[in-house]
């Protein structure tokens, strides 16, 4: 299955058609689907549908009803939860903004989650702006990993040094210079970058 992202047009479609088929045992009509969600404009419903195929979540075939949702045993969902900053850090707020379908292979970090990147300050980490970077939880981490950090209430992602009694979080990007962090301020990590997704 590949590995996507949905839009939230899409992930709305996609929870209609679970819907609908649990209830009436078939799949509904574009025409359906596009008065169920609100909206008289079928060729946006025949985009998303589209989109879902695409990222291998529904088959199609000839017909009205032509709509066969994939089985999804060998997936797993794992949350969008906001954005994080690769740049100068970002309020930080946590909740959930879709799902990231991936195989059970990715599966092993448990409770992971997902954060969209916004910024370019970890760009020589290989963290691109529009990036997902997959976060396992945990607060204890090494010098040198990547991590998740809310400081001063505001949430980034950077790579986290220890020197001697100092703690940095180092950017990637000779442009960012590095947060320091003060004797008996509180940084809070929220967690360790284990992976990144792309689209194209």
């Amino acid at each position: 299955m590949t590995n996507t992202a949905l839009t939230e047009g899409q992930q709305a479609v996609l929870d209609f058609l679970h819907r609908y088929i649990a209830e009436h045992g078939y799949p509904p009509s574009e025409r359906e689907i596009a008065k169920a969600l609100g909206t008289r404009w079928v060729r946006g419903i025949q985009r998303h549908l589209a989109a879902l195929e695409t990222k291998g979540l529904l088959r199609r075939g000839k017909g009205a009803r032509a709509i066969e949702l994939v089985e999804r045993s060998k997936s797993q969902e794992i949350p969008i939860l906001g954005q994080i900053a690769a740049g100068k850090p970002i309020l930080a707020e946590e909740h959930l903004i879709g799902t990231f379908s991936v195989d059970r292979i990715h599966r092993r970090w448990g409770d992971a989650f997902l954060l969209k990147v916004k910024g370019d300050s970890m760009k020589n980490a290989g963290i691109l702006e529009g990036d997902y970077v997959l976060v396992k939880p945990q607060s204890d981490v090494d010098s040198g990993e990547i991590v998740v950090a809310l400081l001063r209430d505001e949430a980034t992602v950077k790579r986290l040094v220890k020197r001697q009694k100092k703690i940095l979080l180092q950017s990637e990007n000779p442009t960012f210079p590095p947060i320091q962090i003060e004797p008996g301020e509180e940084i809070n990590v929220l967690g360790k970058v284990v992976g990144v997704f792309r689209l194209y």
